[in-house]
């Protein structure tokens, strides 16, 4: 069974950036795997149905004044979709668009590849893609500290959330205990390879567990064929250029900002693909074990199955990371729609939970029946 979900395209005089976008959410699909298992239909009418949609509303010459335009933006909020509006320049953003679209944050289509990037985020508002986007950053502090802190504040100012030892671990902290969590809570590691990198035991255990639990893995490689992380050989680089390095004002080395700008783009795709990745093998984990059993399956949105079999009926949802009330709320919610009676169980990626995170979800499922699962686990529950 394919998912279907939806994108309303709004314009009246930008017919080649909706080709544009119509073909580049065509292309992420098929990057990510996914254009067999799930439709997004890029259309300029809502269709009929309840599939998942969102509006992306094209700003061009004649927007403003466009009253077509306007009638469109009033039924699309009307219908309780969210709503982004797409301009050539935010800095002119409220010059550009109707009063209507004015209280929305917009989409500046400009650079390299805007469609691709437009078609990320609005994967990202029907769920397909993460919203939530978490890069734990490995590097060696002698000489990856700088470009480290410096990948850190320019990956914040693209709705990216990144770990580093120095600012996600206070001091006193239990620093390796505390990466160990964040290896689970992030689930996308970016790697900075440099020439002492593989000196790093630490290093070798982050690039160890990531390629242990198939985690998003994107390795950043230093000039000079720096020596690899032992168990790295083989997996796919990033390559930079001398050029592509320069020293700051204590001498360290640190990204240009063409590195940086290209960096970026590649972690936004590698950190898409990844965490789609390990979401579709934890479903396919489900469903091969339930199968298995003479169970059917049936794709829901939201990462989410619906299992029929001699044990009744069951709503999985799947957690790619360590599992957080969020997944919980999401399932229960799933649950009540379908079938108020069947069992719900969260199947979730991470090695263990601790104490404090095991009681918090215990306190947030309640009296609620719903279950949680490692992956691990996955084998003996259907």
């Amino acid at each position: 069974m394919t998912v279907t979900y939806q994108v309303q395209v709004l314009h009246v005089d930008r017919p080649n950036w909706l080709a544009e976008l119509r073909q580049a959410v065509a292309v992420e699909l098929s990057d990510l795997g996914v254009h067999k298992s799930l439709s997004v239909n890029v259309t300029e009418d809502l269709l009929p149905g309840d599939a998942p949609a969102v509006a992306v509303v094209l700003v061009g010459p004649t927007a403003k004044d466009s009253g077509v335009l306007a009638s469109g933006v009033r039924r699309a909020r009307e219908d309780g979709l969210v709503i982004l509006p797409v301009v050539d320049d935010l800095a002119t953003f409220h010059a550009q668009v109707p009063e209507s679209l004015s209280q929305f944050n917009g989409f500046e289509w400009s650079g390299q590849e805007p469609e691709r990037r437009l078609a990320r985020v609005v994967l990202e508002q029907l769920d397909i893609e993460e919203r939530d986007r978490r890069v734990f950053i490995s590097h060696k502090r002698s000489d990856g500290l700088a470009a480290a802190e410096q990948l850190h504040d320019e990956l914040t100012h693209v709705r990216f959330s990144p770990f580093i030892d120095r600012f996600g671990v206070p001091p006193g902290g239990d620093v390796q205990g505390r990466i160990a969590d964040a290896l689970e809570r992030f689930a996308f590691l970016l790697l900075l390879e440099t020439p002492e990198a593989h000196l790093s035991d630490w290093v070798f255990d982050e690039v160890d567990y990531a390629l242990a639990h198939a985690m998003g893995l994107l390795i950043l490689q230093w000039p000079g064929e720096p020596t690899p992380i032992p168990g790295s050989v083989g997996i796919p680089r990033l390559k930079l250029d001398p050029t592509d390095i320069q020293s700051n004002a204590h001498n360290y080395d640190v990204l240009t900002p063409d590195a940086v700008d290209r960096i970026i783009r590649e972690v936004e795709a590698a950190h898409a693909h990844g965490i789609v990745r390990r979401r579709r093998m934890l479903l396919r984990s489900v469903q091969e074990a339930a199968e298995g059993r003479g169970a059917t399956c049936t794709a829901l949105k939201d990462w989410t199955l619906e299992i029929s079999g001699p044990r009744g009926r069951a709503i999985v949802a799947v957690s790619p990371r360590l599992p957080e009330s969020e997944d919980l709320h999401r399932l229960d919610d799933t649950r009540d729609r379908i079938d108020p009676y069947a069992d719900a169980v969260l199947v979730h990626a991470a090695r263990r939970l601790d104490e404090p995170r095991r009681r918090h979800l215990e306190w947030v499922k309640g009296e609620r029946r719903l279950e949680l699962l490692p992956e691990n686990a996955i084998g003996g529950e259907w």
